[in-house]
């Protein structure tokens, strides 16, 4: 990003900081993407703690996660076309409690715990978001309800369709 700012001639080119040596949660949530925690900084917690919930932070940053992550969730799924929300559960429940349980540890546990969850949480989305995507190509009986839509197929699927002649195609293209 700070090529292409550069390029750009953008004039604020820090959109992150290093967020690999940090050993709390809440400082890897500052420091990873700082051009969208400014944002969330100024109108989402600022205003929850001012206007909102009269300052009662620990509502605010609730708040800010779940803005968060419903934003992530409607990016990958109007990507993927289908909901599954995995990445909302992640933020709103795991997220906050690494937020609160890595303030009372040490730095260097703080940071081998966030790597490790940065880890295994990425292995966790692109494992569950792939069985979703192939759940829904292979399995039978997949409507064009808004229900079909929301409801996860990898957890219902009894059984899979495979088609024998396989066949790479683009994800635009599928019917």
């Amino acid at each position: 990003m700070n090529g292409a700012a550069e390029l750009l001639r953008f004039a604020d080119r820090m959109f992150y900081r290093d967020w690999w040596n940090e050993s709390t949660f809440a400082g890897y949530i500052r420091s990873w993407n700082v051009v969208v925690h400014d944002w969330l900084y100024t109108y989402v917690y600022k205003d929850c703690v001012e206007h909102v919930f009269r300052n009662c932070r620990p509502l605010a940053t609730v708040a800010v996660f779940t803005v968060s992550s419903v934003f992530h969730e409607l990016i990958l799924a109007f990507t993927f076309r289908f909901f599954y929300p995995v990445m909302f559960v992640q933020f709103e429940f795991l997220g906050l409690m690494l937020m609160f349980v890595t303030k009372r540890l040490g730095k260097n546990v703080g940071n081998v715990l966030l790597w490790l969850v940065l880890s295994i949480g990425n292995g966790l989305h692109l494992s569950l978001y792939n069985m979703e995507y192939y759940a829904r190509r292979n399995c039978p009986d997949i409507g064009d309800s808004i229900v079909d839509y929301m409801v996860p197929v990898s957890w219902t699927c009894n059984g899979i369709s495979h088609n024998p002649n396989w066949t790479i195609t683009a994800p635009w293209s599928l019917p």
